[in-house]
Parts: structure tokens; sequence; C-alpha cells
């Protein structure tokens, strides 16, 4: 029997259409990066899409902290690795660090993550989900997990959405990028411009899927560096489907694009 591994790594070469005016790299894009590189692991572990599917079930991001330090550029190569931390009685938790060709660490996040029932669609145990590979987790360091967010005080309606085709997954639910790039979006554009995130962190609370209109709100906790807090809901029923919370810094000489 082949040996599991407890962490995994892979490696990415950013392109031209990966990274935003100030040729940096977006922040949903390393996410799809990251979340490819944990599929990848999740499916050496016995743990991937095919093998969930077996049983009717499926994965889905519950909570997610990441801290950028700086960002890789278009033709930049970067190594990302994850790594299992532990499991809870409803949570997977999964961490990853973003590395650039040098060695130097670019970013860090945290994850949690849940198991859904296909049709019920209700949180599973995981222990059972992990009883070929608990082994893994014996020796392992306790990890703090992704912080849960209070909710909003003084929000603002901002931008509303009707969720497209292109915006949902083969769950026929809204992908959790989605989710990201929506709330990034809906930030100023000068604060685009001029700032790029330090610190996002998101947590979600539920589905949404094709034709529901959501509204993005925000309320502005601080304005040096700016940080915000948003929450997405569904207009049909006032639903709240995830809340985040963005923390900017300003960019110290912003570069002009360059040719690769």
């Amino acid at each position: 029997m082949r040996e599991m591994k407890r962490s995994w790594e892979e490696e990415y070469r950013i392109s031209f259409y990966e990274v935003d005016t100030k040729n940096k790299v977006f922040l949903p894009v390393l996410w799809s990066l990251m979340q490819e590189t944990a599929w990848h692991h999740a499916h050496h572990l016995k743990l991937g899409y095919s093998d969930l599917e077996e049983h009717q079930h499926f994965w889905v991001l519950s909570r997610l902290a990441i801290q950028m330090v700086g960002y890789p550029r278009w033709g930049d190569r970067i190594k990302i690795k994850t790594w299992l931390t532990g499991i809870g009685r409803l949570f997977a938790f999964r961490q990853f660090s973003i590395m650039g060709s040098a060695g130097d660490v670019l970013g860090t996040a945290k994850s949690a993550w849940l198991v859904l029932d296909l049709k019920s669609r209700r949180p599973q145990k995981i222990e059972p989900v992990f009883k070929h590979i608990l082994h893994l987790f014996n020796d392992l360091p306790t990890n703090g997990e992704p912080e849960k967010l209070p909710s909003p005080v003084q929000s603002k309606m901002g931008k509303s959405h009707t969720v497209r085709y292109s915006d949902i997954d083969m769950h026929h639910h809204v992908n959790n990028i989605k989710y990201i790039e929506w709330i990034l979006d809906s930030c100023p554009f000068e604060i685009n411009q001029t700032h790029q995130i330090h610190t996002f962190v998101i947590n979600f609370l539920a589905e949404s899927s094709h034709g529901d209109i959501i509204s993005i709100h925000t309320e502005i906790l601080k304005t040096s560096p700016p940080t915000f807090f948003h929450s997405v809901f569904r207009k049909e029923d006032g639903r709240e489907l995830c809340r985040a919370r963005t923390g900017w810094k300003r960019v110290d000489g912003i570069e002009a694009k360059e040719s690769h």
C-alpha cells in the first residue's frame, strides 16, 4: 500500500490574464490555485471528489483566512504547499503556504471544510470520512481554526448581482471563488488601484444557486489602513450567504506592466 503524504506541493506560473492593473496576481486566482493543490492532495489521500461521490457526499468550504506579504507578477513561478492540520466533529482543517521562486513566503492561509450530503445538503460527521488516515493526525500540533466573523453593525447596501450560469459549479451552487470576486469588486476602485489585500477572511453561511439575486452590503471598520466588512445576502428571502472582512495595505511604488 502506498504511503500517504501529509503535505502536497505544486508549482504554477502566473499568466498575463491572472494579474491586475498593478501587475499583481488577483487574490481569487491565488485561492483557485490553492484549491487546485488541495484537490490533488485530497485525491492522493482518497478523499477527493470521486471518493466522496461514491457515498453521495461532497466537500464545501466553510471558512477561509488568507494573509499576504507580497504578490507574484505576470511570469513569476510560485510553489503552493498544503497540509492537513486536524479534524473536529464536523470540520476538516487545512493550511497553505505560497512561496516565491527564491523560497520566500508570499502568503499563508487557513481553511475549514465541511462534508455535505448530496441530497439533504446537511453536514456529515468528519471522522468516518477520515478513518483510513486518522494515524496521520496522531502527532500533529494543535492549530487555530479560521476566525468566525461577527454580524455587521452598520452595513450599507451596495452592488447587486444575478447569479449566472458561469457562477455555479458542478454541485449547482455558486462557486466560492465567485463570492470573493464579488466582494473585492464591491470595494472602491481607488482602493483597488492604490492598495492590495493584506488580510482576507470569509465565512460561508448558506448556498446560492442560478437565478438568485444577491446584494453586497459593506461597512467601513476603519480608514487607515482601510478595512471593510462585507455581507452577501439573497434578496428573495433576506438570507445571509456569507460575510467577509478585507484588510488592505498601500502599494509602494506601483509597478508598470512588463513583458515576459
